[in-house]
């Protein structure tokens, strides 16, 4: 291969907006784009560097986050920043546990104080607390003790989380954030985030790979005039003090796909092999819809096969053209080329074209397979893999027992669920070990237009009915933490929680988050049935009176409370309020 089709298989950003050279063979001459080669030297694929996990030992795994201002240094452009992150790395440290193991995380905030009044006592439907913290385990089988999302860490402070990962849950992939209503989506524009892994030897062994790379994407966006300007993004509202700092020597003025940190990067393969992409769609932002599969002419000599969707195994792999992902969404594929060359897996709109809230029209690099020469081995997928792990029932015959319904926004384009901005209220109660029964609506736009991805706490839900887009959302009998909401597509999804307390609701948008689209629902112990008496109670007349009093003032409060749910905010029932139909 020529230097000339070496260029056309990597790609460069050429002023303003990335450009494939394969689109330029006709215009590959002239000064113009000779003084533009630099750029293409800048972006040539290259080895990831990734980091070594840190992996559990003897059943425990003990590690430290520390957060902290560090600079950001891409591989692109000699660009960098300053930004809140975790260990001073860009993502943050990659965790690995295998199944029974337990883990304990020292979250240690290590940044300056809030400004005055912006800090965690602030209201909390409003962008605040730049410096506080806390942290999320997304898709972490676990209750709210455990992965406690309502902690405020404020600077200087330490909190100690404890883990238990279930012994059936087989290996899976998920992914750490902070989660601090606020700031959570200022945090995770800098980097702040990174993989949390689960490992399970015995079924590794059913696959043959040549080679697993995980890739976190995350995106950075260099136009000033964007609101989603990393600039902005980083000020959180005029809630944050840090110095940016930032280095653009090249006045670069378009968005960046960072895949674990890097701008372009390839794994070398053999002709036939199989290699494992496991990526998580860790993305902060309003259009951070993920579409991708391999570019051109590759997707006839390469397959891409779907083995897992957040975490969860199918029961056999999926081929498919391309993979969509919302922001907070994870696919384990298996990739394979029968034909040596370069192979680019990167971003989509071929079967995502009518998706609102898609990353960019333009073409990213995600990564480029360098396939060589027969292979030192012709892989083959196993006809069937794993499945959901045992706690997770098929429940599409199930009886039902209690049902629910989940509105996300409104015409108006206010954050909010349910017709509420997030107060801190609980606005659903329901039963643990209850097969629950929800029907999950998007509220605001038309058809496919203003997307908000739905995701749960504690549990996955298995996706019974789907109304509206195709199954690049999401299919029926697949269990998802995270699936694209719009008004026009519409779930009916079904689960069981077997733990207590509540359960986080919200928009994965994180900035809707922090803005109030997220609601909480309390899972309790079902009270035990009542029993009559085996024969007539005979009551005093004054007896009957009293009770009949009681009965009366019961019933007045209830009403009391019930018609006065506007005044939630005021403390009504407690500050806990039951939403009725």
């Amino acid at each position: 291969h020529g230097p000339v089709a070496i260029l056309a298989q990597v790609w460069f950003h050429c002023g303003k907006t990335p450009v494939a050279l394969s689109t330029m063979a006709s215009g590959f001459r002239g000064l113009s784009v000779l003084l533009r080669l630099s750029a293409v030297l800048l972006l040539l694929p290259r080895r990831l560097a990734l980091s070594a996990p840190i992996s559990s030992a003897d059943g425990w795994l003990n590690v430290t986050l520390r957060v902290e201002v560090a600079t950001v240094h891409l591989n692109f452009q000699n660009i960098s920043f300053r930004a809140r992150l975790y260990n001073g790395s860009f993502p943050g440290p990659h965790l690995r546990v295998s199944p029974g193991d337990r883990l304990r995380v020292l979250l240690r905030n290590a940044l300056g104080a809030d400004l005055p009044g912006a800090g965690c006592r602030a209201p909390l439907d409003h962008l605040r607390a730049a410096n506080s913290t806390n942290l999320h385990v997304h898709g972490i089988y676990d209750d709210a003790v455990q992965d406690n999302t309502f902690v405020c860490v404020s600077p200087g402070e330490d909190f100690l989380y404890t883990y238990k990962v279930h012994k059936e849950l087989g290996t899976a992939m998920l992914w750490y954030h902070p989660h601090l209503g606020g700031s959570s989506a200022m945090q995770v524009c800098g980097g702040m985030a990174g993989f949390f892994e689960i490992v399970d030897e015995a079924e590794e062994a059913m696959f043959d790979f040549a080679a697993t790379l995980p890739l976190l994407i995350q995106m950075l966006e260099f136009n000033p005039a964007s609101k989603e300007y990393i600039g902005a993004c980083l000020d959180n509202g005029g809630t944050s003090d840090l110095p940016l700092r930032f280095s653009n020597p090249h006045n670069f003025t378009g968005r960046l796909l960072l895949a674990s940190g890097e701008v372009g990067t390839f794994l070398a393969l053999g002709t036939g092999e199989l290699a494992r992409l496991k990526i998580v769609n860790a993305m902060s932002g309003t259009a951070t819809m993920l579409n991708f599969g391999f570019w051109g002419p590759s997707a006839s000599v390469c397959t891409l096969h779907v083995l897992a969707y957040d975490g969860v195994y199918l029961h056999a792999p999926r081929r498919q053209r391309s993979v969509l992902l919302p922001p907070g969404g994870r696919a384990d594929v298996a990739v394979s080329c029968s034909a040596p060359g370069q192979h680019t897996v990167g971003t989509l709109t071929i079967g995502a074209e009518d998706v609102g809230g898609l990353f960019d029209t333009e073409l990213h690099p995600i990564v480029s397979l360098e396939v060589t020469g027969p292979g030192g081995r012709t892989a083959k997928l196993p006809d069937a893999l794993p499945g959901p792990p045992p706690y997770y029932a098929d429940l599409r015959q199930a009886q039902v027992d209690q049902r629910h319904s989940i509105l996300f926004g409104n015409q108006a384009g206010d954050n909010i669920v349910g017709g509420w901005p997030y107060n801190g209220s609980v606005s659903h109660v329901a039963h643990r070990n209850a097969v629950q029964e929800w029907r999950l609506y998007g509220g605001e736009g038309v058809g496919m237009e203003k997307l908000h991805p739905y995701h749960q706490h504690m549990v996955h839900f298995q996706i019974i009915s789907r109304s509206g887009g195709s199954e690049l959302m999401a299919a029926v009998g697949d269990y998802r933490d995270t699936v694209p909401l719009y008004k026009d597509v519409n779930y009916t999804v079904r689960f069981v929680v077997p733990f207590t307390g509540p359960m986080m609701v919200h928009c994965h948008i994180l900035k809707h988050v922090d803005l109030g689209m997220m609601t909480l629902v309390n899972f309790t112990d079902a009270l035990p049935p009542v029993r009559l008496a085996s024969r007539p109670l005979h009551l005093a007349p004054l007896a009957r009176v009293l009770l009949a009093l009681c009965m009366l003032l019961v019933a007045a409060a209830l009403c009391s409370c019930f018609e006065g749910r506007r005044s939630v905010r005021d403390g009504c029932c407690h500050n806990n309020y039951v939403r009725v139909a």
